[in-house]
């Protein structure tokens, strides 16, 4: 009955579908919020990049409004006469203006309009030692309109300081995914690890159980024909039952493991595994792959662009200002009741400005050198870092290629191992217990061995491509 039993649990595990790394991967990626906090650190990134392109080429509109009145007393004295004085000269001021410019990205020029509308009126009182005059002087309207375009051709150049800040924000912004990636991949290390070990004891599970099956079958024959081999063969299955239950114990650990990173896991219906057909795709120039695909490489590549991006700005800073500005204004002024004086005054200008500090900038330069000096500081960095994932990964590569090596023979000498020989004879009377119990032992210690060798196998490649930055699916 239990062997019927046994039977029927295999039967049932063979049938079930199976739980692959890629669908574990996928589902770790899509449904785990370990990584909320470095996604908001990309979002605040893209936030931060995007406000200072928009506040470096935005419109900027200003709008300013003024009334006001003044009132004043003057006297005036003139030693050469009698005294001169005007008093109670009163003024009102109303008066709009509207400022709206914008910079444009591509090339660091910036466009300017503007416009005033005042319309004061003055009255005043005149006093002098002959005559009284009174004069109300109103002064309908005045309007100044201008539109200028100024656009720097030698400091600031393509707009390479101001836009030093955007610049870096995109640096930043792509660092920020690169951590974000890291993060994620890091993360699936640590999980198929724990994935690898729950597949390394399930398999071993089924190794003893198919074991275990056989001496159990044994021992059935041996209680009709000898007692002698019945104990014989309960030693046997008593260690064999004290490894699957060390084995079940430590399966049981990982399922609450995995649960823990997916609750969803159904190890009964969709048991996690691994393929038993081991697959790699070893890399042929490692160095190569790794400057352009190991973010930990990228990441120094992107500091690289920081420093130079910082040099070229303060290089600039040390050139001289010279703009080329052009302008058109006109003011319109419409006057007093005595006179109703009328003017019109339209005004273009084309100009270069020239401006140089003849002492220099000593601040500019001081980061200039810094900046400068830690170019070489940056390549010895990158050199190194490339040199350390390099021989790690040709390491693994090693272990890799002899393990697949050491697989292989395992895999011969189980295709000439001849099963259940000794086992047959016994059920025919002309075998001995000692026997059949050494070719399960010996057939077990290869089918583990093999388990071993392909778990490690698998560790190794989770290795490799951890370290050549291979373990994030292309599309998620």
């Amino acid at each position: 009955m239990m062997l019927l039993l046994l039977g029927f649990v295999f039967s049932i595990s063979q049938s079930a579908s199976a739980y692959t790394q890629d669908d574990f991967v996928h589902q770790l990626l899509s449904s785990h919020d370990f990584f909320e906090k470095e996604r908001i650190g990309v979002q605040i990134k893209r936030i931060e990049m995007n406000g200072d392109r928009d506040h470096y080429a935005n419109w900027g509109w200003d709008f300013g409004a003024e009334l006001g009145r003044t009132h004043k007393n003057k006297l005036k004295h003139d030693y050469t006469s009698s005294t001169d004085y005007a008093r109670k000269t009163t003024q009102q001021v109303r008066k709009i203006s509207s400022d709206l410019s914008k910079k444009f990205f591509s090339n660091g020029s910036e466009l300017t309009f503007s416009f005033d509308r005042s319309l004061p009126i003055k009255d005043e009182e005149m006093h002098d030692k002959n005559d009284y005059q009174k004069d109300k002087n109103t002064t309908e309207y005045l309007n100044d309109m201008s539109v200028s375009w100024s656009l720097p051709l030698l400091k600031n150049k393509n707009g390479i300081i101001e836009q030093k800040t955007y610049d870096m924000a995109v640096l930043d912004y792509e660092d920020e995914k690169l951590v974000l990636a890291e993060a994620k991949e890091d993360f699936i290390e640590d999980k198929m690890s724990e994935f690898i070990d729950w597949v390394a004891y399930k398999w071993k599970i089924k190794v003893i159980d198919s074991s275990l099956l056989t001496l159990l079958e044994s021992q059935e024959y041996a209680t009709k024909v000898s007692l002698r081999d019945t104990d014989t063969f309960a030693r046997a299955i008593d260690k064999n039952k004290r490894l699957l239950l060390s084995f079940r114990s430590k399966l049981k650990a990982q399922n609450i493991l995995l649960l823990g990173s997916i609750d969803t896991l159904d190890f009964a219906n969709n048991p996690p595994t691994l393929e038993k057909n081991f697959q790699v795709n070893l890399v042929k120039n490692i160095e190569l792959h790794s400057q352009y695909k190991v973010r930990d490489l990228m990441r120094i590549k992107l500091e690289m662009l920081k420093n130079d991006r910082y040099i070229s700005s303060y290089k600039n800073e040390k050139m001289a200002d010279l703009d080329f500005t052009i302008s058109a204004s006109r003011d319109d002024n419409k006057g007093n009741y005595t006179s109703y004086s009328k003017s019109s005054e339209i005004q273009y200008e084309a100009k270069l400005i020239f401006s140089y500090s003849l002492s220099g900038d000593i601040g500019n330069q001081v980061y200039l050198d810094k900046y400068q000096l830690k170019t070489r500081q940056l390549e010895l960095k990158f050199n190194s870092k490339l040199n350390d994932i390099a021989s790690s990964a040709n390491k693994v590569d090693t272990d890799i290629k002899q393990g697949r090596v050491q697989l292989a023979l395992i895999e011969q000498q189980l295709k000439l191992f001849k099963l259940n020989e000794e086992f047959k004879l016994y059920l025919k009377g002309d075998g001995e217990a000692r026997f059949v119990i050494a070719e399960q032992n010996d057939y077990q210690d290869l089918l583990l061995e093999r388990i071993a060798v392909l778990i490690d196998l698998y560790t190794d490649k989770l290795m490799y491509d951890s370290l050549l930055d291979r373990l994030l699916p292309l599309k998620l």
